[in-house]
């Protein structure tokens, strides 16, 4: 399969998905521990999930492809990826005694020294190891089973790689929490023979930072991104005639620094339509912009550096702003499945929650989340007493977009909607 993105507008033909599964539940209980923005449940995020595909299946005609059944379908047929599969689970399973000196009984102790080999287990059984990552500890009385860094973000599937102009990008993830998913997506693409062009060796990048947009790409750096990331990108991943590196903006209403407010360029900009985007303004204004040229001898700077809203209007396109709480329901992480026809989160359902959640944040912390938490309050007030919440707004009909909304009231509780949630494949 050849893998390609040249605009997010372009008609999306196929994504990759992964249900959140039994790894979010050991997330859930700490959920700020591991990213999450909040606790939620479950399955109700299970059930908003499916939602989603069902929708891209039926209303939209995407091919939509989940993890496990590619990689399950492809070890069942080939038995060398089978194998493949199984040294990825072999690499996640641990073994450790609690006391060297101890005795199991005979059958604990004949596991021990010649476990069953992984090639001999099904494949549904060796990605839930994967997933999960258990170490079994040897004690004197038995087997404990720990947890290490089960892949509780799997389900963003965004993140771990970027589709480009020029194919599939394997990226590197930036937090120690999330550094096993990568193995992982990167083996599930070769089950469907879409398999990565390169890989990011000595830097960072995470999917949702990368933008394509036509003549040219925008690709975010900072907290989930460096500048070596987006750097090895430009030299091998793209061939956009201009690509701009857009810094992540500090948030002027947090006292400090709070990166996950705006992780990932997405978090706070998006391209619902040829022309049109759709953003923050303050945080927009607040991006620092540079652009680049490509040249045979690769990319060059070309001009002095901007802010995020002016490069934007210089390239053509019409600003549909959001406010600083439509920003944290997520107004902008909706996934165009055409020019002028995305799937956006019911930003108005979310928001009760999100507001719950930025009230106890300020009440523990006032002086870094106060003011954050008061314009959030104020903008509730006003877009309720409007009826203008995102994407009910006068400027979204006055482009003529079409959005669907999906409620993903509890999927989003993991920081991140529509947009986060699907890798695409093909676009075009």
């Amino acid at each position: 399969m050849q893998c390609c993105a040249r605009a997010e507008w372009e008609p999306l033909r196929e994504v990759m998905v992964h249900e959140p599964g039994i790894e979010v539940f050991f997330a859930l209980l700490s959920p700020s521990a591991h990213l999450y923005e909040r606790f939620f449940s479950l399955s109700d995020a299970q059930r908003e999930h499916r939602d989603l595909c069902t929708l891209l299946r039926e209303s939209f005609g995407v091919k939509v492809v989940p993890l496990c059944d590619a990689l399950i379908t492809r070890a069942r047929d080939d038995p060398a990826f089978h194998r493949e599969l199984a040294a990825l689970a072999a690499s996640r399973l641990g073994r450790r005694c609690e006391d060297a000196g101890c005795e199991l009984p005979p059958g604990l102790q004949r596991e021990r020294e010649a476990p069953l080999p992984l090639d001999a287990r099904d494949a549904a059984h060796l990605l839930d190891i994967i997933r999960l990552d258990p170490t079994l500890v040897h004690t004197a009385t038995g087997i404990r089973v720990e947890l290490n860094r089960p892949l509780h973000n799997l389900y963003f599937l965004r993140d771990q790689q970027a589709c480009t102009d020029r194919g599939m990008v394997l990226g590197r993830m930036a937090r120690r929490e999330r550094e096993g998913e990568r193995d992982l997506t990167g083996l599930a693409l070769a089950a469907i023979d879409a398999a990565p062009i390169m890989r990011i060796g000595e830097g960072i990048l995470e999917g949702g930072d990368v933008m394509p947009a036509g003549a040219c790409a925008l690709v975010g750096y900072g907290s989930r991104t460096n500048r070596r990331g987006a750097e090895e990108l430009m030299a091998k991943g793209l061939g956009f005639d201009e690509v701009a590196l857009v810094r992540q903006p500090c948030h002027p209403l947090v006292e400090g620094r709070d990166p996950m407010l705006a992780m990932h360029l997405d978090t706070y900009f998006n391209i619902p339509a040829q022309g049109v985007c759709v953003g923050n303004r303050t945080l927009l204004h607040g991006a620092e912009v540079e652009v680049f040229h490509r040249t045979s001898e690769g990319y060059v700077p070309a001009g002095p550096s901007s802010h995020l809203d002016a490069y934007l209007i210089d390239r053509g396109f019409e600003i549909i702003e959001i406010t600083t709480l439509e920003q944290l329901c997520y107004a902008s992480n909706f996934l165009c499945i055409r020019n002028g026809e995305c799937i956006v989160p019911d930003t108005v359902r979310i928001a009760p929650a999100v507001l719950a959640r930025l009230a106890e944040r300020a009440h523990r912390n006032p002086q870094k989340y106060g003011a954050l938490f008061s314009q959030a309050e104020h903008d509730y007030a006003r877009l309720r007493a409007d009826a203008e919440f995102f994407p009910h707004k006068q400027e979204v009909y006055a482009h003529g977009l079409e959005m669907t909304p999906l409620l993903l009231t509890n999927a989003t509780g993991g920081y991140g909607g529509a947009h986060c949630m699907t890798c695409v494949l093909r676009r075009g």
